[in-house]
């Protein structure tokens, strides 16, 4: 049995292993995901985003996260670049060529479809 003071230098290290016996993975919920409405969602997305739709023209279906397209920067044309996706089992990731302006650039989007379709750029 442990009796008197825990010396000063003892109680960060004490700190931790309670911080990560506090700390289990298992515990996470795993969200499903749907990659064919992944896919179709961020097709839907960027679309409504040429065609000059908001972010908040998708919801409550798809919620979308693109500063870029929040402050109202026109989409001119994007390409979905099929053989970059990847996954992590929850959420897709989804690289996009697309043109703002006269700026291209490739931007990945992480995609979760459980509960709600979500979009945001990485």
């Amino acid at each position: 049995m442990f009796v008197g003071r825990l010396p000063r230098r003892g109680i960060p290290g004490l700190c931790l292993v309670a911080l990560l016996l506090g700390c289990s993975t298992g515990d996470a919920p795993s969200y499903a995901l749907d990659q064919e409405l992944a896919r179709s969602s961020v097709q839907k997305a960027m679309q409504a985003w040429v065609d000059g739709k908001t972010p908040k023209d998708l919801q409550p279906d798809v919620i979308v996260g693109d500063t870029a397209w929040e402050q109202g920067k026109k989409l001119v044309s994007f390409e979905i670049v099929a053989d970059e996706e990847t996954t992590d089992g929850s959420n897709l990731y989804i690289r996009v060529k697309r043109k703002i302006g006269s700026s291209e650039s490739k931007v990945t989007y992480i995609v979760g479809t459980t509960p709600v379709v979500t979009i945001f750029p990485q």
